[in-house]
């Protein structure tokens, strides 16, 4: 019978000899392909958060973090509340900052349980936000105000106020015994870069509702228009169509309409003096009547 026993231990250990072998390989397996994706598996853990997720884990569950205060008495039926900060921080946990509930007394509502506080997802380290900022944090609307012509408009007004200049035109007041006057007006224009085209332009558009009542006209021929102006120097070359050659009301009348090109024009600084043109030409007399325009007229030229 031993001899039996004896052979049957044999037995036993032969059999397990493949099977340990085989645990074996597959160790050798496992560990050669750990090893081989060893990169991967940091980055993974990496990108996961995995580390701050324990981390935080334990912080929380702790068991060396000291037991909340008790609560102070409070009187029954007295209906007063604890003290604040009392013990209210001593109990706060790591993750979520919140104090540890104290025994509810009669009538009292019980605390709410800490909940736990979700991790925000990780930010690549340096990369801007939406807006450009640090952070996705957008910067904010209506720092900076418009403007237009230099002057800018009130913040958040979205209207740019425009800038405006003061100019001298010259119009006609024709008195009770029928002599004509020069009358000169003030007008706010916008500033632009011709301001002696812009001046001329409202000119030839006639006085206003407000310079009407006050009896102004312009003598200036209708249908008039502002062909191109140009600076040489102290002479100011304005040139006209030719509707600027016929005025029904005579000598006087071309010499209205002339008094008002020459003084509006020669307002400005710069200007000393005006050439007529007629589509781009000079002329020697303006009108069938004559009133010679061949050279620059200023205003001793009246």
């Amino acid at each position: 019978m031993a001899s039996g026993r004896r052979s049957s231990g044999k037995g036993r250990r032969r059999g397990a000899g493949p099977g340990c072998l085989l645990v074996l390989a597959a160790l050798v397996v496992i560990l050669f392909l750990f090893l081989l994706n060893l990169g991967k598996i940091r980055q993974t853990i990496g990108g996961t958060n995995f580390k701050d997720i324990v981390s935080t884990q334990r912080g929380t569950g702790a068991p060396n973090a000291a037991p909340p205060a008790p609560a102070p008495a409070v009187p029954k039926g007295s209906g007063a509340a604890p003290a604040p900060g009392a013990g209210a921080g001593a109990g706060a946990s790591a993750a979520g900052g919140s104090a540890s509930p104290a025994a509810p007394g009669r009538g009292a509502t019980p605390a709410r349980q800490p909940q736990p506080v979700p991790l925000p997802a990780p930010q690549p380290a340096g990369r801007p936000g939406a807006s450009g900022s640090p952070g996705g944090i957008a910067a904010t609307p209506g720092a900076a105000a418009s403007s237009q012509g230099g002057r800018t408009s009130p913040q958040g007004s979205g209207i740019a106020a425009a800038r405006t200049r003061p100019t001298a035109l010259y119009f006609i007041r024709i008195d009770n015994d029928g002599v004509i006057e020069r009358q000169e007006v003030t007008r706010d224009l916008a500033v632009s870069d011709a301001p002696l085209t812009d001046a001329l332009e409202a000119l030839l558009k006639g006085p206003n509702e407000d310079e009407l009542r006050k009896s102004l006209m312009t003598l200036v021929p209708l249908g008039t228009k502002l062909l191109g102006v140009e600076v040489h120097g102290s002479t100011a070359y304005v040139n006209f169509n030719e509707a600027f050659m016929y005025n029904h009301y005579g000598i006087e009348g071309y010499a209205g309409q002339l008094k008002q090109i020459v003084y509006t024009a020669t307002s400005f600084p710069t200007v000393q003096d005006v050439q007529i043109l007629i589509n781009g030409q000079r002329h020697d007399y303006l009108g069938g009547e004559g009133v010679y325009i061949g050279k620059p007229l200023s205003r001793n030229s009246f």
